[in-house]
């Protein structure tokens, strides 16, 4: 582990004492589609929320989680799962745009239009999104900020973010970038290439922002990293050692690379939380979560590569999420409810405060921050619109089971509990009475759902 890397550990570890100092208190749900009837109870302070996204990293290249062989030495995150709640029934989109058109709007993709990246990834102007619910708060108005991949307009409208409700936005257009060292940095509407290394060059863009707020605050940091293209970042951001540098040595094998990239976001997320002062850090609460599954070049088995990001199977959609900091009463602990990336809209909002009159397809997660067993949904749900009709769909879980219905008809039924990581395709064979009854649950809401 690198020395810039072991003091940002050092130094994480000692501002979440003070962080995790605070509590929240927790507002109930009532079922799928509970609509939040209270605010949270008043408090010191308003809580700033950062939430951090990392591009296409899944559960297999995540520590603690029991799954994959080579992980990435990752300890600024490993001391937020210590400070507050590792959470490991997360499901987002098989893809990036999806995932975070529901977080912006707290609905599915069907109704949003964003089911893909390419000919159903644009995010019509006329949703509302959580930015503007939160700077145009009429009690607790938040300063919102899109810092880094936004991906559901395209290049041609800059200003769409801005446009959308967000006070500011510096990023990254589209999906990727062509070099991690050479790629288009947009702000204030105006697109130039830039040289600096991009992870790094999007951490300094948060913490001048973050700076510059005297008011409570919502940083939206997503990252690419670590998206293709797989590359070796600059030496002190990461411990994978000296590796070729050449594509040859990269195609041949790069998953080496691709934690490198991890690690690389690791520790930027480690100097980004270290420039907040003591008082700052503990009035935050700090999200992270993987918004698709690992890409098939790099997902690491039990997950085979056609499971990974792009499929509906649990290696394409099960992804990483941590929470620590303000509000976070349970500290070190492991959540299993089930959770899908369309509920952090509703939560987002609960947490700044504000009442939800209408939910749509989002429910908050709120009380778990404070509650283990607290009352959460009881399915989740996720979609995928491609040309390949054999990998298009839809696909649902409850706590024991999981339902795939694809677009050429075909469907599948696992049983999580004996068969996580879906090798046998229950309707193949006559299902037993257990089997029966959850398939008949979960078409029953999958019909609820899509109605």
């Amino acid at each position: 582990m690198s020395t810039l890397m072991k003091k940002n550990y050092l130094f994480c570890f000692l501002l979440f004492l003070v962080a995790c100092s605070k509590n929240a208190p927790a507002t109930p749900v009532d079922g799928d589609d509970a609509v939040v009837t209270e605010n949270p109870a008043p408090t010191a302070e308003t809580p700033n929320i950062l939430f951090i996204i990392a591009d296409d990293m899944g559960i297999d290249a995540s520590p603690r989680y029991g799954i994959g062989n080579n992980l990435p030495a990752m300890p600024t995150l490993t001391s937020w799962m210590d400070m507050g709640i590792r959470f490991t029934n997360v499901w987002t989109n098989p893809v990036c745009s999806p995932t975070r058109a529901s977080m912006l709007t707290g609905k599915y993709g069907y109704r949003t239009g964003v089911l893909n990246p390419e000919d159903a990834g644009v995010l019509s102007a006329d949703e509302t999104i959580l930015h503007r619910l939160l700077n145009e708060s009429t009690t607790n108005p938040y300063a919102t900020s899109i810092i880094g991949k936004w991906h559901l307009s395209g290049r041609n409208v800059p200003d769409r973010p801005i446009e959308m409700g967000a006070d500011y936005y510096a990023g990254i257009l589209n999906g990727g970038v062509p070099s991690y060292t050479s790629w288009p940095l947009t702000q204030n509407g105006n697109t130039s290439t830039n040289s600096e290394y991009v992870t790094t060059k999007l951490t300094d863009l948060a913490i001048d922002w973050i700076g510059d707020q005297d008011q409570p605050w919502l940083c939206w940091l997503a990252y690419n990293a670590p998206h293709t293209p797989f590359h070796l970042p600059p030496q002190a951001l990461h411990s994978q050692g000296v590796l070729p540098e050449d594509e040859a040595s990269i195609d041949a094998n790069p998953l080496p690379y691709y934690l490198a990239m991890i690690e690389s976001l690791d520790t930027e997320m480690g100097r980004l939380v270290s420039t907040l002062s003591s008082t700052t850090l503990a009035n935050t609460l700090i999200v992270f979560l993987g918004d698709n599954g690992s890409p098939s070049e790099v997902i690491q088995p039990p997950y085979s590569s056609t499971q990974g990001k792009g499929s509906l199977y649990q290696g394409g959609i099960h992804v990483p999420m941590v929470i620590t900091g303000f509000g976070v009463e349970r500290k070190g602990e492991i959540e299993d409810a089930l959770i899908t990336s369309v509920n952090l809209f509703s939560t987002f909002l609960n947490v700044a405060g504000q009442t939800i009159q209408e939910s749509h397809d989002s429910q908050t997660f709120l009380p778990l921050l404070t509650s283990a067993g607290a009352a959460t949904r009881n399915f989740n749900y996720t979609e995928y619109l491609t040309d390949r009709a054999s990998q298009s769909g839809y696909t649902l879980q409850n706590i024991t089971h999981k339902l795939i219905v694809f677009d050429n008809g075909n469907e599948a039924l696992y049983s999580l509990e004996n068969d996580p990581y879906e090798n046998e395709n229950l309707l193949d064979a006559s299902l037993t009475s257990v089997a029966q009854n959850a398939y008949d649950a979960l078409t029953t809401e999958a019909a609820r759902i899509r109605q």
